[in-house]
């Protein structure tokens, strides 16, 4: 098991290579990947949508995989859609917005806004400069922390964190810190 999420409905999702288990109404169900491997292992649910926001991968032997595609896991239809938003992201890339809404950040230095019950993107919010992920999992990455209709985002390259509205799609601050953020977290909203 590599990651887990819950979603509304009671539902909780555990992802696994080849797809996920979704444990609902008492009952254990599994939900295929569409490749080989299809490895989904961080993920992030919302008490406002039945689908949760997973990463994906597909190269079992990668030493890095840089992915750019994103699985969106329905727990109600027990389907599995694919978003390919264009860019790559990290562990530390997924969220969800206040409406349910999936938000991942990407190395484009954007958050990209998906739909997740039509499986695209809406729009794209831009925050930091573009960014290349490192190849050890521990070193400092930029990382995305979502409390109500605030996105914040760490920038460790020039060791700042950003308040991002996410109705209005604009950046309200941004701080220095006294050194580069490798993390972020915080109680729920």
């Amino acid at each position: 098991m590599h990651g887990e999420a819950t979603a509304k409905g009671e539902a909780v999702v555990i992802g696994c290579e080849t797809g996920v288990l979704v444990y609902k109404n008492g009952k254990i169900t599994k939900v295929t990947s569409p490749d080989e491997y299809g490895r989904i292992g961080n993920q992030a649910g919302s008490e406002t949508s039945p689908i949760t926001l997973g990463d994906y991968k597909t190269d079992k032997d990668a030493e890095l995989e840089r992915p750019t595609r994103i699985s969106l896991i329905d727990t109600e239809s027990g389907t599995l859609d694919l978003v390919d938003i264009g860019t790559s992201y990290t562990f530390r890339s997924l969220g969800r917005g206040p409406d349910g809404e999936a938000l991942v950040l990407g190395t484009d230095g954007q958050i990209h806004v998906i739909d997740p019950v039509k499986a695209t993107v809406t729009r794209t919010i831009s925050v930091i400069e573009e960014w290349r992920e490192p190849l050890e999992w521990q070193q400092a990455r930029p990382a995305l922390f979502v409390r109500g209709a605030t996105a914040y985002v760490t920038d460790p390259n020039n060791n700042e964190i950003s308040a991002v509205d996410l109705n209005e799609g604009t950046t309200t601050t941004t701080a220095k810190l006294p050194a580069a953020p490798n993390e972020i977290s915080g109680p729920a909203a």
